[in-house]
């Protein structure tokens, strides 16, 4: 839960992925495997014909409480006023910013309860009440570090990882596919114009990636877009290359594909996780090591994710096409680089 990117593939396709791994100096490393959320449930993203994703860094708790609140926001807010409301992937994403801004004041509120005894809306009153008595805030010194805490100029430990949680949202609407990039610490909710964003520790790594791949090409090649393949061999990539360098980002990653033109709603939603996730990372892998030519690599991906076809048939057709079969499984296995041909002479086995 240290990154997330995504990428448009087109105007109506393009993928989300996260890592799995959360840790920072202050908690022992967690995993969680399930980051990446539908706020809209199948039934709603049929009639509004939006569908839209929410993939949170930073403290896992924050992001479980947003996605949460936000879907039964959303429902409350059909029931109330139709759907009218809702045609924009936009309008969800407001939703969702207004609880994450929900989400982090309750954790300001619980301090100030704990350490004054009255929450943010008592302290902008200048009183509070105890039982059936209403008591002034007259104390300076209260009132300055109440003050403080409740406008985030004082954190402690705890609320420093709830104030860092960082999301995005990603999804289509009637005007294809759009992005925004959600932070509770400076209230934003920004609008992703490029089509493709990079949030957590590994962005800057993530963004290399996405910047070589964009300085290769020309304008009109760029305003094509990608197929479908090639956009997940980039995207995978970029989460690939920010787990090898930067610090928090690791684990398993989770990707989940949308296709607005799909003609199956379970096309159009599809989510990628487990030993799948892991294979068409380890295809990416193969590339970085300089064992797997780039266009192999998306054909495989192409199989794996778009044709349906097995993991085995994949992965034999991975080994099958490396340049040195014994290498990649050692690198596979956890061995570096530079150590694979030094083993290989060493031992005398070569597949």
């Amino acid at each position: 839960m240290a990154l997330v990117n995504f990428l448009k593939f087109s105007a109506d396709s393009g993928a989300i992925i996260s890592d799995e791994e959360y840790w920072n100096v202050f908690f022992r490393k967690r995993m969680h495997g399930d980051n990446l959320h539908s706020l809209l449930t199948a039934d709603q993203a049929e009639k509004l014909a939006v569908q839209a994703v929410y993939g949170g860094v930073g403290y896992p708790s924050v992001h479980r409480e947003v996605v949460v609140d936000t879907r039964e926001r959303i429902a409350r807010c059909i029931r109330e006023n139709g759907t009218d409301t809702l045609q924009r992937v936009k309008d969800v994403a407001r939703i969702a910013f207004d609880a994450l801004q929900a989400a982090i004041r309750r954790r300001i509120d619980q301090k100030l309860q704990f350490y004054y005894g009255f929450s943010t809306d008592e302290l902008n009153a200048g009183q509070f009440r105890v039982a059936d008595e209403t008591w002034p805030i007259a104390s300076p010194e209260v009132l300055d570090k109440s003050r403080k805490l409740a406008s985030r100029e004082t954190r402690d430990t705890l609320l420093k990882a709830v104030l860092d949680a960082k999301a995005a949202v990603f999804g289509y609407d009637a005007d294809g596919m759009t992005g925004y990039y959600l932070a509770g610490e400076n209230s934003i909710m920004g609008y992703v114009h490029e089509g493709f964003e990079a949030i957590g520790s590994g962005k800057y790594a993530s963004g290399l990636v996405f910047g070589q791949d964009f300085k290769a090409k020309t304008l009109k090649m760029r305003q094509q877009g990608y197929a479908p393949a090639t956009g997940m061999f980039e995207l995978i990539d970029s989460a690939y290359l920010a787990g090898e360098h930067f610090k928090e980002v690791g684990g398993n990653y989770n990707v989940v594909i949308l296709d607005r033109a799909a003609k199956k709603p379970a096309d159009r939603y599809r989510q990628v996780f487990d030993e799948t996730a892991r294979l068409a990372t380890e295809i990416v892998r193969a590339v970085r090591a300089g064992l797997l030519p780039r266009e192999t690599a998306i054909g495989l991906i192409e199989g794996l994710l778009f044709k349906g076809k097995s993991i085995k048939t994949v992965e034999n057709q991975l080994f099958t096409s490396a340049t040195d079969s014994t290498a990649l499984e050692l690198i596979l296995r956890g061995y570096k680089r530079d150590e694979v041909n030094a083993l290989i002479q060493q031992k005398g086995v070569r597949k």
